[in-house]
């Protein structure tokens, strides 16, 4: 009975233990592993051959992939706009993003009424939706501004030297990772490349991080490898990847 008891007990205290240490000490390492491991596993599964599938599942492939005869388009609404759109309309949940030179306006996308406008110094070459109901514009200098979305009410910029005669000649696009793409970010950040130079900052309050200086101009920069923890950048005629490091 007490050679039970001990054993008994020492399972609890194990479990204790092991409790504690997940919560204080690996939780977020645990996250990592297991994510690591959900992407693998999806990747491995899109990456299946069709033909490969197992006749023995018996598909219907027939009625998986309808033939759509009778497909459509309705129009919802029309507008007439007093500007000239530059880039493509971009839109979320709610809103309708028009890009004209340096200026951005938001509509409402179900009724067209205007939100609100914005005008930046020179003209936009990107915007990004951030989390948090925010928004990322880049202008043709590579100054960046981040909105609300509902108000356009502004949360924080960063201009470059307005002297400076540069405009950017290709656009790389500014990247939003946050828990979901990385679970050992406690808070979103945004990766912003800037001629030669990648900046890190802090999604909400708009601080710097990091900054990292390349030898020549920086000419792409892959998407978040979510599974290496890495990017992919291209300088010049050099190739390298680099490991986003969270101490």
């Amino acid at each position: 009975m007490k050679k039970k008891y001990y054993i008994v007990c020492g399972i609890f205290i194990v479990i204790i233990v092991a409790s504690l240490y997940y919560v204080f000490f690996r939780d977020r390492d645990i996250d990592v592993t297991l994510d690591k491991s959900r992407l693998i596993l999806k990747n491995r599964l899109r990456n299946i051959e069709l033909d490969r599938i197992p006749l023995t599942l018996n598909l219907n492939f027939e009625r998986l992939l309808k033939d759509f005869k009778s497909i459509s388009l309705k129009k919802i609404w029309s507008a007439d706009l007093d500007f000239n759109l530059t880039q493509q309309p971009f839109f979320d949940l709610k809103n309708l993003y028009l890009i004209s030179f340096d200026k951005i306006a938001v509509f409402d996308k179900n009724s067209m009424q205007s939100l609100w406008k914005r005008q930046m110094i020179c003209d936009i070459v990107s915007i990004t939706l951030l989390d948090g109901n925010n928004l990322l514009i880049m202008d043709k200098k590579n100054n960046i501004y981040s909105f609300n979305r509902n108000t356009g009410s502004e949360n924080w910029t960063h201009l470059i030297d307005s002297k400076t005669d540069y405009f950017c000649d290709h656009v790389i696009q500014p990247q939003q990772i946050t828990n979901n793409e990385d679970k050992r970010l406690l808070t979103g950040i945004i990766v912003i490349t800037q001629f030669d130079t990648i900046k890190i900052i802090d999604l909400a309050a708009g601080d710097y991080l990091f900054s990292l200086q390349f030898e020549q101009e920086i000419m792409h920069l892959s998407q978040y490898d979510q599974v290496e923890q890495a990017f992919y950048v291209v300088y010049g005629n050099t190739i390298a990847k680099y490991l986003l490091d969270k101490k």
